[in-house]
Order: C-alpha cells, then structure tokens, then sequence
C-alpha cells in the first residue's frame, strides 16, 4: 500500500476533491501528516509486527514521507492513518469534525492494541541502590 491511497482515504473521509491540482495544501501537509502518524504508532506497530511474524519495519524519516513510497506501518494502522491524517487536514477549518475523526481514530488504535492476544516476555531485575 502506497501513502498516496492513505492520503486518498483521507479525502474520501472528509468529502474532498481527488482531481489533481484541487487540493494542493492538503497534498503537500499529507506527507508530513502521515511520518507523523507513523512516528506516534511506532511502538504498535512493532509490536504487531512480533505478533504476525513480518519483518521489522525499514527506518523511515519520522518528519516527511513522500506519497509516492510504500505506506511504511503494518496494513492493519492504514484505516486508523486514514482517520488521523483526515482528521489533521481539517483541524482549524472544522475542528468540531476533526475532534470526531481523531476519536475515531483513537478507538482504531485501542482497538488494535487489544485485538492481539497477551505475550509473555522475560522479567528483568533491576536494582536501585541510593
């Protein structure tokens, strides 16, 4: 999956244009929109990743991804990035909208984080001597 189809979900969400040239200053903070997103699910995703037995992600520039390149996180975060970029594009023009797509959003993520079954993992002791 490509970042230009999270950023095209994202216009879908909130009944914007697709046409090219239309939604210039949507397009150009998309890019940096969508690191963001994969900057604050990094730690989810990783932890998805474990559990389904992919490969760890490939760095990425955690401030601006072109839309051109592979979506970097899991294809299980797309609809939630789909939710959190639409949700970004239209904060100071209807931040009563926004507000209702980055719940969604976050019930994507919480929802995510619980669908995985518990793993153990090994106990470290640590000391703290004063």
């Amino acid at each position: 999956m490509q970042n230009q189809e999270i950023y095209e979900g994202a216009l879908r969400l909130i009944s914007e244009s697709m046409t090219d040239g239309e939604n210039e200053d949507y397009k150009d903070r998309a890019s940096y929109l969508i690191a963001a997103f994969c900057s604050e699910t990094e730690e989810l995703d990783r932890s998805m990743r474990k559990r389904l037995g992919l490969e760890a992600r490939e760095s990425f520039n955690p401030v601006w991804i072109p839309l051109e390149d592979e979506f970097p996180s899991v294809d299980r975060l797309a609809p939630a990035a789909c939710l959190y970029v639409a949700a970004m594009l239209i904060l100071d023009d209807d931040p009563e909208r926004s507000d209702s797509l980055y719940d969604k959003y976050c019930d994507s993520i919480a929802s995510l984080e619980t669908s995985f079954p518990m793993s153990l993992e090994t106990i470290r002791d640590s000391y703290c001597f004063d």
